[in-house]
C-alpha cells in the first residue's frame, strides 16, 4: 500500500486513495486492506505529495489552463478532510487537533476552486460566512435546502451522463471500434464532482467548528472541577450549535438512509399479490362475466318472446276486424230484411 515508495504512477495512487475514501465514506472495509480510515490517511498523504511535486496547480492560472484529466485532483485535500473527520480518538485534544487538521484541507479546497472561478456565488457567499459562523439558523437551514436540492440535480445529471457513456460503449463494442473518451463530456462530469465537493466541504466545516468549539468548552473545565462540579449547560451560543450539530446529524443520517433505499431499490415494480391470490382474482372475474352474459342471453330471450306474443295479438285483431267490415252489425237479422 505504500504507493509512493513502489515508484507507482499518481493515477496508481489517485484509484487507491479514491477506493479507500469510498470504502471509509460507506462504513465498509477488506480484510487485504485493514482500517480504511487509517491507510486512507496515509495514501492521500502520499497522493497530495505526488500532487505538489507535479506541480499541477499554480496560483497564476485560471479554469481555461486546467487540464481535463487534472480536475479529480483537486478533491484529494477534501478527500483527506473526509477521511481525517472520520477518525477517532479517545483523546478529546487529539480528536480536536484532527477536527481543525480537517477545516484547514477543507478550506484549502474551497480557496483553490476559488482561484480556478469554479465556486458559485452562492457557494462563495456560504464559503466566506462559515468561516464566520455568523448565520442564524433560519438562513443556514434555507442555505442547506437550496444545496440539497442542487445535490439532487447534479446527481441525477451524472446519472444520466453514466447511462449514454455506458450506452456509448456497448455501440463501440458491437461496430469493434476503440473506446473514445468524450472530453468535453469527462469535463463536465469532473465539474459536476468538483461542484459536489465544495458543497459537502461548505457543510462539513460548519459541522466540525461545532464539534471543535464543544471539544474546547470541554477542555476549559479544570481537571479537578470535571469529577465535582455538577453538570451544567454549556453557554447559550455553544448550546445553539450542539443542537445544530445534532440537527445535522440526523439530517445527514435521514438523508444516507434515503440514499441507500435508492441505491437498492428493485429496477422493476414488485407484485402486491401473490399467485394464488391472482388466480383467484382472475375465477372471480371470469365468473362475474358469466353471469352476466347468462343474464344478458335471458333478458334477450324474453324480449323476443314478448315481441312474438306482441305480433300475435296484433294479426288476430287484425283478422277481427276484417270480418267486422265484412259483416256490419245486424246483418244476420232476417226481420230488417225487405221483402222481394
Amino acid at each position: 500500500m505504500l504507493c509512493a515508495r513502489q515508484g507507482l504512477s499518481l493515477p496508481s495512487v489517485y484509484q487507491q486513495a479514491r477506493h479507500l475514501h469510498d470504502q471509509a465514506m460507506s462504513g465498509t472495509s477488506e480484510a487485504k486492506v485493514g482500517d480504511p480510515v487509517q491507510v486512507g490517511n496515509t495514501i492521500l498523504l502520499q497522493c497530495q505529495t505526488l500532487v505538489d511535486q507535479l506541480g499541477l496547480f499554480s496560483s497564476n492560472e485560471d479554469a481555461d489552463d486546467l487540464a481535463t484529466a487534472d480536475l479529480k485532483y483537486m478533491l484529494v485535500p477534501a478527500m483527506h478532510g473526509d477521511i481525517l473527520a472520520q477518525t477517532s480518538a479517545r483523546d478529546p485534544e487529539v480528536r480536536r487537533q484532527t477536527l481543525q487538521t480537517a477545516i484547514k484541507l477543507y478550506s484549502r479546497f474551497l480557496s483553490m476552486c476559488n482561484q480556478y472561478g469554479l465556486l458559485s456565488q452562492d457557494a462563495k457567499a456560504a464559503a466566506q460566512v462559515e468561516g464566520q459562523q455568523s448565520l442564524d439558523q433560519n438562513t443556514r437551514r434555507l442555505q442547506k435546502v437550496q444545496r440539497f436540492k442542487r445535490e439532487r440535480e447534479i446527481k441525477a445529471e451524472l446519472g444520466a451522463m453514466q447511462m449514454k457513456q455506458m450506452r456509448m460503449v456497448q455501440l463501440q463494442d458491437e461496430a469493434d471500434l476503440p473506446h473514445e473518451q468524450d472530453e468535453e463530456s469527462e469535463r463536465e462530469v469532473g465539474l459536476l464532482h468538483t461542484e459536489l465537493e465544495v458543497m459537502n466541504a461548505i457543510e462539513q466545516i460548519h459541522m466540525l467548528q461545532q464539534e471543535v468549539n464543544l471539544l474546547e468548552h470541554a477542555a476549559s473545565i479544570p481537571p479537578d472541577q470535571r469529577q465535582t462540579q455538577t453538570a451544567r449547560p454549556p453557554p447559550p451560543d455553544v448550546m445553539q450549535q450542539l443542537l445544530g450539530a445534532a440537527a445535522n446529524l440526523q439530517t445527514q443520517q435521514t438523508q444516507r438512509q434515503r440514499l441507500q433505499a435508492q441505491v437498492f431499490r428493485p429496477t422493476v415494480a414488485l407484485p402486491t399479490v401473490s399467485v394464488e391470490q391472482q388466480g383467484a382474482i382472475e375465477l372471480q372475474k371470469m365468473q362475474q362475466a358469466q353471469q352476466r352474459e347468462a343474464t344478458a342471453a335471458a333478458s334477450k330471450s324474453q324480449d323476443q318472446d314478448s315481441e312474438e306474443d306482441s305480433d300475435a295479438q296484433v294479426d288476430k285483431q287484425r283478422q277481427m276486424d276484417d270480418w267486422n267490415d265484412d259483416n256490419p252489425s245486424g246483418w244476420g237479422n232476417s226481420k230488417l230484411r225487405p221483402t222481394a
